[in-house]
């Protein structure tokens, strides 16, 4: 099965949402006007503004270090370098006023 990604701009937010199944999810969404950035990982009963202390984004997954201590691990299925680097890019734009977050190892 692929990742299935959703990512965009509408009703005032900016949204990005991987997905391998119901429960294996991760979602990012912010304001467009910019401020805090939820995050969420499903299956894994964590969520919440700005408590990804770091995340690294890798050709096969990502890694999320959240307040409580915690890593979050998301593995990729079958994603094409363009749609890789299209979450790159919409990462990068999440976390634009927190940049040392987000640390981006095959891009």
């Amino acid at each position: 099965m692929k990742t299935r990604i959703s990512l965009g701009s509408a009703e005032g937010f900016l949204s990005l949402c991987l997905r391998n199944d119901e429960d294996d999810y991760v979602l990012w969404r912010q304001a467009l006007a910019g401020g805090s950035v939820f995050f969420e990982a499903g299956g894994q009963c964590v969520g919440g503004d700005d408590i990804a202390r770091e995340c690294t984004l890798m050709r096969d997954g990502l890694h999320v270090v959240v307040e409580s201590g915690e890593t979050v691990h998301f593995y990729f299925n079958a994603m094409p370098l363009d749609d890789y680097l299209g979450v790159v890019r919409t990462l990068e734009k999440l976390y634009s006023a927190r940049p040392a977050l987000l640390e981006v190892l095959d891009a």
